[in-house]
């Protein structure tokens, strides 16, 4: 498909057009200036730049469903999907943080956010490789013990919902495969938001035996 490239000030009437405006900055909470954003629909791409206090803003945009995204030197990349304009809406998106660097190959990294209807509680979701149903994944909490339990759905998918803001770890098991512990990394959910994580790849074990002392040595790609 084709998809323009246009200014973020594209000429639309104005009893039709929406608008969306919002803040960037960093984890000391300094303003992150200057730095480009881009707004895309299924068919456009809408470009804008933050001003001296971190405020971005699109003006005279098509009603319709979009994606914003922020990718900065020094910054993880940031897109939060599914921001749904209706016409002549104008829209404020909340306060958006970047996080600093990149996360090594085998760590979780988060794919892309959401906006949850309310703001009191965050959700944390991810997937599995390869796609099964009824995968357990266990939450654990900052006390490293199990809060919850889930299983995968049909696609490898699993959601933990009415989260606390907080930091999270994770573990899998599937039959067949070794387990893995997850739960030294920074899963981290923020209230108001959908984080959404990158797959985990299983390992499966040789001829079923899940022993770990027979597990081939190196290490593991969980990398796509």
């Amino acid at each position: 498909m084709r998809i323009a490239l246009i200014a973020a000030t594209l000429l639309i009437p104005l009893s039709e057009a929406a608008s969306l405006t919002g803040s960037v900055m960093d984890p000391t909470g300094a303003y992150v200036t200057n730095i480009a954003a881009e707004l895309a629909s299924a068919t456009n791409k809408y470009l804008a730049r933050t001003d001296n206090a971190g405020v971005y803003q699109f003006s005279s945009l098509p009603e319709g469903k979009y994606d914003l995204t922020f990718q900065v030197n020094g910054f993880q990349r940031f897109t939060l999907k599914s921001i749904e304009l209706s016409e002549r809406e104008q829209k404020q998106i909340p306060e958006i943080t970047l996080r600093v660097g990149r996360s090594a190959c085998g760590d979780p990294y988060r794919d892309f956010v959401r906006l949850l209807p309310s703001g009191l509680f965050g959700r944390l979701s991810g997937r599995v490789l390869p796609a099964a149903k009824g995968v357990e994944i266990t939450l654990v909490c900052r006390t490293f013990t199990a809060c919850r339990t889930t299983v995968t759905d049909s696609n490898g998918q699993f959601s933990f919902d009415m989260l606390s803001a907080g930091v999270y770890g994770l573990s899998y098991h599937r039959q067949g495969f070794y387990p893995v512990d997850a739960t030294g990394y920074a899963y981290t959910v923020d209230a108001g938001w959908e984080s959404v994580y990158s797959p985990m790849v299983l390992e499966r074990c040789p001829n079923g035996n899940c022993d770990p002392k027979r597990r081939p040595k190196g290490p593991i790609n969980y990398c796509e």
